[in-house]
């Protein structure tokens, strides 16, 4: 496993620790606290998304895995 690919595993560990913690009659105070951190991790892999388009162009939708990574991202956003 690259490097890189370690850090992004990373995130997305953390990214669903963080939806984990969501959960029935919680404060008004985690539901901010965990938008905020959920829109951090939006920003986070849409800027991978952007950064892996620029460098492989057209080449980028030739992946699958980097296909199902930016329906993922545009869903995401949409969903905001």
């Amino acid at each position: 496993m690259t490097s890189r690919s370690c850090d992004v595993t990373v995130v997305i560990l953390l990214n669903m620790t963080t939806m984990a913690m969501e959960h029935h009659d919680e404060p008004q105070q985690l539901t901010v606290v965990l938008n905020f951190i959920n829109q951090l991790f939006i920003a986070v892999f849409a800027i991978e998304c952007v950064m892996k388009l620029l460098g492989l162009r057209l080449y980028y939708f030739k992946q699958p895995w980097n296909v199902f990574d930016f329906c993922v991202v545009v869903m995401s956003i949409l969903g905001q």
